[in-house]
């Protein structure tokens, strides 16, 4: 594999709130953004990752006994200047307490695991989605993986946050079916402040992706945004985004409310606590859909989506 090929710290199977049909998810270690309300933290960083998951821990010390570098004191209690990541107490708890995100998996190896669901998948009108952390960020990988789903009559889509080389992804571009385009803070410098970097790539992106269209050869783009109370759900940014998604002639997008199952995974890889967030109301979610449905704009829940909007119904069938 080549130094730029990522590592894949999960893949789901049978899912059905990623694009159409029923999907197998592909979950790509790396992100450029640190969103406070991300699920998947254990994406942020490309390389692989020890996590203590405190709960199933037995007691045993089997971990601290193995460890070549004498870097566990105690299970879960580990110096991370002392351990080189070699992952032999992983591979010795016997409970699953300590686990490994992130390992290296080959295209071939991906879609040899996904080939027994390729039936299903095609039957639902389903298919593939790369997920993440970012795919993008590995443009000649994940363009070989959808060739090769491809190959073997699978669809692709990949969910992104936008910041992403548009030139360099064209070719992965061009073998998808569709394209599921995370919004977050339509400012851009709040952007900056609260998800570590800009917003001006991830707007050009999402234009060029638009007006490029099926025409050219570009998947369609389906806009969701993650509905974060003080964070994403005042009205200047749900009127910015309106705005601007009503400029590129978008009428539909979904609304993705805050579940805080990312919180426990900061406490798996001892990270630092983020912001007190919670779940937002549904009363507070039909006022944002009712300022999205003022522009012109229909709103989804996920696994409610109408994909054939953007698709079309000669590409996206029916999910069983």
């Amino acid at each position: 594999m080549g130094s730029t090929d990522p590592l894949i710290f999960s893949i789901q199977h049978f899912c059905l709130h990623d694009g159409p049909g029923i999907r197998s998810l592909v979950f790509f270690k790396g992100c450029p953004l640190r969103c406070p309300w991300c699920q998947n933290v254990e994406s942020w960083k490309a390389e692989a990752e020890i996590a203590f998951k405190g709960k199933l821990c037995i007691g045993c010390g089997t971990c601290v006994g193995r460890c070549p570098e004498r870097a566990l004191a105690a299970a879960g209690k580990r110096d991370k200047k002392r351990c080189r990541r070699c992952f032999t107490c992983v591979e010795a708890c016997p409970s699953g307490a300590l686990t490994r995100f992130g390992v290296a998996r080959s295209a071939e190896e991906i879609a040899r695991e996904l080939r027994p669901e390729f039936s299903l998948l095609k039957t639902s009108g389903g298919g593939v989605t790369l997920s993440g952390g970012e795919p993008a960020l590995y443009p000649e990988f994940t363009e070989k993986l959808a060739g090769l789903l491809h190959d073997e009559g699978i669809d692709v889509a990949m969910e992104t946050c936008g910041l992403f080389d548009f030139e360099r992804l064209t070719p992965l571009l061009r073998k998808l079916q569709l394209v599921l385009f995370d919004i977050k803070i339509h400012d851009s410098d709040r952007h900056k402040r609260i998800c570590g970097a800009d917003n001006a790539v991830i707007r050009h992106n999402l234009k060029s992706l638009v007006e490029a269209g099926p025409e050219k050869g570009f998947p369609p783009v389906w806009p969701r945004l993650p509905i974060v109370p003080g964070m994403t759900d005042g009205k200047e940014n749900i009127g910015g985004w309106a705005g601007f998604l009503s400029s590129l002639g978008i009428r539909f997008l979904t609304l993705v409310p805050y579940h805080p199952m990312g919180a426990v995974k900061r406490t798996w890889l001892g990270l630092p606590d983020g912001p007190d967030l919670r779940t937002p109301t549904e009363a507070e979610l039909k006022g944002i859909e009712e300022l999205f449905q003022a522009e012109g704009i229909t709103v989804y829940r996920p696994g409610d989506e109408d994909f054939t909007l953007a698709l079309g119904p000669s590409q996206a069938k029916a999910a069983v």
